[in-house]
């Protein structure tokens, strides 16, 4: 298995079909309507991202942590996991239309940081302390964006933090925090229009409810594939040290 190359085709990667295909469709009134969904609902689920660490595993897994294959594996069942249990709640949260709409969100957002969590997991990483929630929240924020040229530079910033071993660029403790505050914002602002827009369609009622597991499914995909990318980088070069 060549894992350089998997790691290159996501780096040339486009969105999801569907994440383009609604961001097309609703973007002239998605920014209008976005109002609907509070910002603080999100940026509180993003603020409280240490909360993640306590949950439940969404999967089991006991594999060999020195085989990078079986590490890929453990976090593809993650993501299986993450989407099988976002379609559901979207689609529940759809028959609702828009009272129901800005309730579901926010859980997404959630469910998506145990999917980074247990993907770091996969691969050996427990994902402790506040340089690894800064690198949580680069990996949630590369994917939401469908920005060609912003996901690139993203995508940089993310590769630029990981150390010739895998490890995480230090970063001073009176630093840190202020950073991640900032990442906070931004990427609570970014995904909570970009949600929504994927999800207006939803607004209808028993419509909503097909729209909101499609789009909850497309999301928890994209961010699957973004700490795959992410995780698996760290242990390619920590094999490279």
């Amino acid at each position: 298995m060549d894992f350089e190359k998997q790691q290159q085709a996501y780096r040339n990667s486009r969105p999801s079909i569907i994440g383009r295909g609604f961001e097309i469709i609703t973007n002239p009134v998605g920014g209008a309507v976005a109002g609907f969904v509070p910002s603080g609902l999100v940026r509180g689920v993003l603020q409280g991202i240490d909360q993640a660490i306590g949950a439940p595993q969404l999967v089991r897994f006991d594999h060999d942590l020195s085989d990078l294959a079986a590490c890929q594996n453990a976090a593809e069942r993650v993501a299986i996991a993450t989407r099988a249990i976002s379609g559901t709640t979207g689609a529940a949260s759809g028959i609702g239309g828009i009272l129901t709409m800005g309730l579901d969100i926010p859980a997404t957002l959630a469910l998506a940081l145990r999917c980074i969590r247990d993907t770091g997991r996969a691969y050996g990483y427990d994902g402790k302390g506040a340089r690894e929630r800064l690198f949580r929240l680069q990996v949630l924020e590369l994917a939401g964006l469908n920005d060609k040229t912003l996901r690139a530079e993203r995508l940089a910033a993310l590769e630029a933090g990981i150390g010739s071993d895998g490890n995480l660029t230090e970063m001073p403790a009176d630093e840190i925090e202020p950073i991640i505050e900032q990442a906070v914002e931004r990427v609570s602002r970014a995904l909570a229009i970009a949600l929504f827009r994927r999800r207006v369609g939803a607004v209808v009622p028993l419509v909503g409810s097909v729209i909101g597991g499609a789009v909850n499914v497309s999301f928890q995909g994209d961010v699957g594939e973004a700490a795959r990318f992410a995780f698996q980088e760290r242990r390619l070069k920590a094999g490279k040290a």
